[in-house]
Order: C-alpha cells, then structure tokens, then sequence
C-alpha cells in the first residue's frame, strides 16, 4: 500500500501540489525497508535495531509535523487577514509541545527515545487540534481544499485520533482486555492510507481559483468612491474647525 500510494503521488502530480507531504509518503517505503532490514540482519533487540528505529520514526515524524503545516499554509493562503490571525497560536503550540516532549525525556534513562515518543503522542494530539480548528476556519470564513487535500487531512485526523484515544485511556486500561488493540492501531494507519489512495486512482481535479469578492473594475469603482467620501470628510471638517476658531 505504501508503494502504491508512492507511485499515484508521483504519476497523479500530487508532489507539485503539496510537496511536502509527497516528501512524507516518500520517506514511509525507505523507512519500512531500512526497519525490516535491520531487524534481519543484527536482530530485533540489538543496539543497531534500537537506534535505527528511533532516528528512522524522528525523521518520519518530523516530515508528518511538515505535511500538516503545509495543509494549514494551503488552506489560508488565500486568507491572510486568517492566516495572519491564526499563525502566532499554531507556532505556540508547536512550541509547547516541543517543551513537553524536552521535559518528559529530561529525567529518562533514554532520553532520545523518550523524546521521540513524547513527540509523537504531541503530534498526534496537536494534529487532531490543529485539523478541528482548519475545519471550523474553513466553515466560518469559507476558507478549504480542494477535493483530493482534503482526502489528505481526512487521513491524517483518522489515524492522529485512534492514537490520541489509544494514548488517553486504552493503552493503559484497556490493552489486558483488547489484545487485537495493537492490530487496530495498525490497521488505522492503513485506514489512513487507503483514504490517500482512492482519490489518486482517477486524474486530480484541477484546482479551483480562489473566490473572489469583486472585479477589478467594481473594486477600482468603489475605492474612487471611498477616496470622493474622504476629500468631503476632510474638506467638511476643516470648515467646521474654520467656523469654529474665528
């Protein structure tokens, strides 16, 4: 599945559309191999196995964090006025989770995969914030993707929420009773990944201008009579202050 969906974001142009999640799809099938390669060759517990992991799922995650950045940036471009609005609480979220993976690996034995785990359980819960409010941005000021980015956010809510609810409550509780619960976490990324793929077995729509609010003679009209109302305003208040200082 990883394969297909490389080659349908590649062969449907995808990458030229949102290059830095065709960076992420890219980098799952090299990630897979170097994993089941390794683990092959010196062994599932050894020390190469370990570190191999941990730097392959930080590079992994690093280029998830890009992805969903990028669909934010693509999905308020159009709005600056938003998109200027919204940027500074995005970077401190960003921030704060970085400061809470750095605090949880602090005092562990290993702090490298601390961190990276940390980081993770971040980003999946800063995803399912940072995907519900693009939602109710893009409703409230009718701000969105096309059809196909929005298969992709679709996909990346559907796997970033299994995880947030695994991380809460049943990975702890609930692991003892539900021993498949580590295959359904599999298989929700899998979710996420047939979500990519049906929308690229066609042609991609072409994308869709930004709406726009007036012409550019309506807008050249309305500004000569917003410039007119001016020159009356201040013509009108320099003779009311005439009037009143003589």
């Amino acid at each position: 599945m990883k394969l297909l969906l490389c080659v349908l974001v590649f062969a449907r142009g995808l990458h030229r559309r949102l290059p830095l999640f065709s960076l992420y799809i890219a980098l799952l099938l090299p990630e897979a191999v170097g994993v089941h390669w390794v683990y092959r060759h010196w062994g599932y517990t050894s020390q190469a196995a370990k570190y191999f992991y941990w730097m392959s799922l930080g590079i992994v995650l690093c280029a998830r964090a890009l992805a969903v950045a990028e669909l934010c940036w693509r999905s308020l471009r159009d709005s600056p006025a938003v998109w200027g609005t919204v940027r500074k609480p995005l970077v401190l979220l960003a921030s704060a989770l970085l400061v809470y993976a750095a605090v949880s690996a602090a005092s562990n034995r290993s702090p490298m995969i601390a961190f990276t785990l940390a980081v993770e359980r971040s980003l999946d819960f800063g995803i399912v914030v940072i995907l519900a409010a693009l939602a109710g941005l893009g409703v409230r000021y009718k701000v969105w993707l096309g059809q196909t980015e929005k298969k992709v956010v679709l996909g990346f809510a559907v796997y970033s929420a299994f995880q947030v609810v695994n991380d809460a409550f049943m990975e702890k509780w609930m692991m003892q009773y539900f021993r498949w619960w580590v295959s359904a976490s599999v298989i929700s990324f899998d979710a996420a990944l047939l979500i990519w793929i049906v929308p690229l077995l066609r042609p991609l729509p072409p994308l869709t201008p930004p709406p726009t609010l007036f012409s550019q003679e309506e807008s050249t009209a309305i500004l000569a009579q917003i410039l007119e109302q001016l020159r009356r305003i201040v013509q009108e208040t320099k003779r009311v202050l005439r009037s009143r200082w003589k």
